[in-house]
């Protein structure tokens, strides 16, 4: 994190909880009466906004957000827009303090003294063990490691907590690249930066009209409709432009959100056309997405009749960073598989991918995998910041997208469909390459895959609005300590008892389905596959048809992006039957 990031998001910090101290020199106060943001609706109660960082340039040091709106605390850091901070100004242009029409010239000299609060103490929190980073007149910003939580922190000195910042690794600091988290409920993070403040500290929330994020008092600021949250500030979503194309690329990161957020994908002012299915040489996509530019690779292929690509069975693909493969518009297959090893920021968006390469009922190769080397939080990953998209994934050797070692991944609006095995998140049960993945599923659609939407060890999984029809053994597995959060989903049991000839079974329609005479209910399951344990999930506002059941149990995190959940309704899982999958016919 660059030093002015970091200062610019104390800055910021310590300008929102200067109103927590006073009040009357909030110089929102009048002017935001009353205006303070609705209670959060459903996936607000997750703190932290959806900063879009841009697309960084080719030359951009990795990391480094990149955006010409200022970000908050920026104007703090400078006292720009800060109205309690003024000018040094001449004695006479100043004039005396007004006091009332009632008021003798001496009644200022008769009044009490002001007498300043004493600095907070924050001794307990370094006598607790935890890492006392900075200290201000009113508040203690510390560091755990431990699991513990700022509320625990905060209560070593006496404090409690005001705001939650995700932590560096390795430094008493906070990341400025993410957005703010909450105090309650706790994060369930083994580390987190806490900013402390006194119990009887009057906060008021910093929300303005058109300004999204952290509130400074531990809530968070939202937009009304038809806007999104971008660089901490509410935009109007802007009509899709069809005149050109490439599609722009804004309105496809506009449709970007979850654990993947921070993914910006290839450099839209450098486009690379495949112009070629063949599997590889000039103007062909492996030539593309193996290069180590940072390509916006479209399609001048697959517009006016169906375009496959069929990769080496031998020599799969393997993506390198900073890349897109934008699919908008056009009918592209994408036949083989595509490897994700140690890369990051990468978008696959509105493509089918399939492998019929591969032999089916193996263990052979799956369609899109995603591995990385040992990590031990999220920001670690070497694979990381992956998002997909709008795809249709179908009949591969073994998985259809595996997550064997990868972190800040979202899946959304993807259709999927005749095969066994959906996803896998982990690497047989292991802790290492799996503790810290941190996935979301929203709208995605699931149509008769036998198992495993996903099957998952240790990791944190979010799952919204995501329409799991017909499983034949169980729609999710949470084992080995994993976290599976459910908000919104549709779990569809096949209808019945029991199906076929008695004790003989009905055929899975599923590529390599076997017999079952019982049809299995299982939406969310904690023990099926497990190496080393049960998991944990929650179901908040599940719909569960023909019987459909889930399993809850134990605590499990709270997503720290905003997030939007519709009811689980009917009419829910008939429009990401519709609109699920691969658009072909995008802007057509």
């Amino acid at each position: 994190m660059s030093l002015w990031k970091g200062t610019a998001l104390l800055a910021a910090l310590a300008f929102a909880l200067s109103a927590c101290a006073d009040p009357v020199a909030d110089p929102l106060a009048e002017s935001d009466a009353g205006g303070a943001a609705d209670a959060p609706g459903p996936g607000a109660d997750a703190e932290g906004s959806d900063p879009d960082q841009g697309v960084p340039p080719p030359d951009a040091p990795e990391d480094t957000a990149t955006s010409d709106t200022p970000r908050p605390g920026d104007a703090a850091e400078d006292g720009a827009n800060d109205s309690s901070v003024q000018p040094d100004a001449p004695a006479d242009a100043r004039g005396e303090p007004d006091l009332g029409p009632d008021a003798s010239p001496d009644a200022d000299r008769d009044a009490e003294p002001d007498v300043s609060p004493e600095p907070v103490d924050c001794d307990g929190i370094e006598a607790q063990g935890f890492a006392l980073c900075r200290q201000t007149t009113s508040t203690c910003e510390a560091v755990f490691t431990d699991g513990e939580g700022c509320t625990a922190v905060c209560a070593a000195a006496g404090l409690v907590c005001a705001g939650v910042l995700e932590d560096l690794s390795d430094e008493c600091a906070p990341d400025a690249e993410r957005p703010a988290l909450t105090c309650d409920p706790p994060t369930g993070h083994m580390s987190d930066y806490c900013v402390c403040q006194r119990a009887d500290d009057h906060c008021t929330p910093r929300c303005a009209a058109d300004f999204c994020g952290s509130d400074g008092c531990g809530g968070v600021c939202g937009c009304g409709p038809g806007q999104m949250c971008r660089d901490s500030a509410c935009v109007d979503e802007g009509p899709v432009d069809c005149d050109g194309y490439p599609y722009s690329p804004r309105a496809l990161l506009d449709e970007l959100e979850g654990f993947g957020r921070r993914t910006t994908g290839g450099d839209p002012n450098n486009v690379y056309r495949v112009t070629s299915r063949s599997n590889s040489g000039a103007g062909s996509l492996r030539r593309g997405l193996e290069s180590d530019e940072r390509y916006w690779i479209v399609f001048d292929i697959g517009r006016d009749e169906a375009a496959r690509i069929n990769i080496d069975p031998d020599d799969p693909i393997d993506i390198q960073s900073h890349k897109t493969i934008d699919g908008r518009g056009r009918d592209i297959t994408i036949n083989g598989t595509l490897r994700i090893r140690g890369q990051r920021n990468i978008i696959i968006a509105d493509v089918a991918l399939t492998n019929q390469n591969s032999p089916r009922c193996t263990q052979e190769h799956d369609v899109v995998t995603v591995t990385s080397d040992d990590a031990n939080r999220p920001g670690d990953y070497d694979s990381r910041d992956i998002w997909l998209h709008h795809c249709e994934l179908y009949d591969g050797g073994d998985g259809l997208f595996d997550i064997r070692g990868g972190s800040r991944v979202t899946v959304s609006w993807n259709y999927w469909h005749d095969h066994f095995k959906a996803v896998l998140i982990g690497v047989n049960g292991e802790r290492g390459e799996s503790a810290e993945t941190e996935v979301t599923f929203h709208h995605n659609y699931f149509e008769r895959i036998t198992k495993r939407h996903p099957r998952m060890h240790y990791a944190r999984v979010h799952a919204f609005n995501n329409y799991y029809f017909e499983y034949w053994e169980y729609a999710v597995s949470v084992a080995d300590d994993g976290e599976f959060r459910s908000e919104g989903n549709i779990f569809q049991a096949r209808e019945g008892e029991t199906c076929g000839i008695p004790f003989v079974g009905c055929q899975n329609p599923a590529p390599c389905g076997d017999m079952d005479w019982e049809v299995f209910k299982e939406g969310i399951d904690l023990d099926r596959e497990s190496n080393h344990g049960r998991g944990k999930a929650i179901s908040i506002g599940d719909l569960l048809v023909n019987d459909a059941t889930v399993e809850q149990a134990g605590t499990v995190f709270t997503p720290s992006y905003e997030y939007a959940v519709a009811p689980a309704t009917t009419e829910l899982a008939t429009h990401i039957r519709e609109v699920a999958g691969r658009r072909a016919n995008y802007c057509r």
